[in-house]
């Protein structure tokens, strides 16, 4: 009787275990966005290179609407799934922060492209300086617009730490503030406020809808006749903005983020003054080849980031795209989507 009981015991555990490993027991991490525009189908690619490389299974996910509760719900059913590290772009990284903080009590975490207020909450930042690349956006500013005028900016929310750095280093460059670390800040409702030859005329958000981005630019073109410029903080911006543009007959310099086609075939057609480009591959390829070094127990993961700056930041480098090598950029665009 004794011997029946272990043998069926045996007989049980072996299936749990074969069970659990019907993936061939490889470790399993996540990736979660902050939207599903075609932004993170880059990282998305660089992901899934990154876990074939290191020998484990990524979980990649979109909200798709684009808010910080459907980030929230994908979270807690990867830590319910037993998932080695997380990878997020938080929605509203001030109201998530501490809800992240205990997530990153139970599974090693890790913020992209966007940073929570308590770095201790997470195991480090990756993605772009985005102060230094909103400078970089107002230098496009500047040089589409020399004789300055008036400047309309336009992203999908004011809570994310990207957009509110971003902007800042747009008016900051455009006020002549040279400084590469983020300062005073100014309020999101700040209106017709003089920044060197320029005038931030408002700052419209859309909940990360490119419809609405679009409705506020036919707006705020109507409204404010003598725009000179209008920039667009997040991917889906600058598309939304040019076809704003297109309908009207006030033709201001678009200046944008990311590599969206249609930003980029603007560029090509002259509609588009410039873009500044993150690296969305390698923001997904480094954050899931950290979780697996995590995951395996490697202590000197980090030590392969030598740029890592305080408090565990790693900035990846971001470049500036207009009509002189937009040719060459938009041909490797192409190459990673294997289009």
């Amino acid at each position: 009787m004794l011997r029946s009981l272990r043998v069926a015991l045996l007989g049980l555990s072996v299936f749990v275990l074969a069970g659990c490993r019907r993936d061939g027991g490889e470790p399993r991490v996540a990736f979660v966005s902050n939207n599903n525009y075609e932004f993170w189908t880059f990282a998305q690619k660089g992901a899934e290179a990154a876990a074939k490389e290191q020998g484990v299974i990524v979980e990649f996910k979109m909200p798709p609407n684009g808010k910080a509760e459907e980030q929230q719900k994908f979270i807690d059913d990867l830590v319910v799934k037993g998932v080695k590290g997380i990878a997020i772009s938080p929605n509203d990284a001030k109201n998530m922060s501490d809800y992240l903080t205990r997530i990153g009590k139970q599974v090693p975490l890790l913020t992209v492209d966007n940073d929570i207020p308590d770095a201790s909450g997470r195991r480090a930042y990756l993605g772009t300086h985005n102060y230094r690349a909103g400078r970089a956006a107002g230098e496009l500013v500047a040089k589409a617009v020399p004789d300055g005028g008036k400047v309309v900016i336009f992203v999908g929310s004011m809570d994310a730490t990207n957009a509110v750095e971003r902007r800042q280093g747009v008016l900051d460059a455009l006020a002549g503030i040279d400084q590469k670390e983020i300062g005073k800040i100014t309020p999101a409702d700040a209106r017709n406020l003089k920044v060197g030859k320029f005038t931030l005329v408002d700052t419209r958000t859309d909940s990360a809808k490119a419809t609405v981005c679009q409705q506020q630019c036919e707006d705020a073109l109507t409204k404010y006749p003598d725009i000179a410029a209008v920039v667009g903080l997040w991917a889906y911006n600058p598309p939304a903005l040019l076809r704003a543009v297109e309908k009207s007959e006030k033709k201001p310099a678009i200046i944008g983020f990311d590599e969206d086609d249609d930003t980029l075939v603007g560029i090509q057609e002259g509609k588009v003054f410039g873009t500044i480009v993150q690296d969305p591959y390698r923001f997904g390829k480094d954050s899931v080849t950290i979780l697996a070094g995590i995951a395996r127990g490697d202590k000197d993961v980090f030590k392969k980031y030598p740029q890592m700056e305080a408090e565990n930041r790693i900035y990846i480098p971001f470049r500036i795209v207009d009509k002189g090598n937009v040719d060459a950029f938009r041909a490797e665009v192409k190459a990673i989507l294997g289009k």
